[in-house]
């Protein structure tokens, strides 16, 4: 496997489950992905994609939102030097334009300092849609295959998409990218997702055959 990628589902779902409030299972989350980079640079995976916010999540009540953004901004000041340190390459996917200006600059900040780490290259996913992505492109200017995949292939196609929190539906995530993806369905919530259940996942991938339409 060179390329996995990640729906991050169930951080509400967790907290509640633990007696704590929503933002507690978000905090865990972002603990939850610094697990997956370690898997992933042991398992030799080099590329890595978590879809952390979607377009749709601004749906939600404004105090959560917030408490997402301000959490996201804190965490990326805070564990800067931890991402260096292991040779992990921040890069950030998706919409800026309707997200908080200091989370911005904490985002322009952590890709600035990682853009030399060529350990594992780590994609994370905020304000993402792949129906409003597509739709950017376009009006871009993308109108031949060719010339979207160069829009939107910033990454290798991933092996796997998996989600965790046990429902089973993309929700918009890499709808170009992961045509021939094999999909992976989890019942564990993110916040509780250990290298134990990645391996699981990463046996499944390799017991199945690609044909890639052939």
């Amino acid at each position: 496997m060179r390329h996995l990628a990640i729906i991050c589902d169930g951080n509400r779902r967790w907290a509640r489950a633990n007696g704590l409030p929503p933002e507690a299972g978000h905090a865990q989350g972002l603990t939850a992905i610094e697990r997956c980079c370690g898997w992933a640079i042991e398992r030799g995976v080099y590329y890595l994609t978590v879809f952390c916010f979607s377009t749709e999540n601004w749906r939600r009540s404004v105090g959560e939102v917030d408490a997402i953004m301000d959490l996201a901004r804190e965490y990326f000041a805070r564990q800067k030097g931890w991402y260096v340190q292991r040779g992990i390459r921040v890069r950030f996917r998706g919409r800026r334009d309707r997200v908080a200006g200091n989370l911005v600059e904490a985002m322009a900040d952590m890709e600035a300092a990682t853009a030399e780490c060529e350990t594992l290259m780590l994609n994370i996913c905020v304000d993402y849609g792949g129906r409003d992505e597509i739709a950017r492109a376009v009006e871009a200017g993308a109108r031949t295959e060719e010339e979207l995949d160069a829009a939107l292939m910033w990454a290798p196609e991933p092996d796997v998409i998996l989600r965790t929190g046990g429902q089973k539906r993309l929700s918009g995530f890499l709808l170009w990218q992961g045509a021939y993806s094999e999909l992976v369905f989890s019942k564990v919530m993110f916040p509780a997702l250990e290298a134990k259940e990645l391996d699981r996942v990463a046996a499944e991938f390799e017991r199945r055959t690609r044909n890639f339409g052939r």
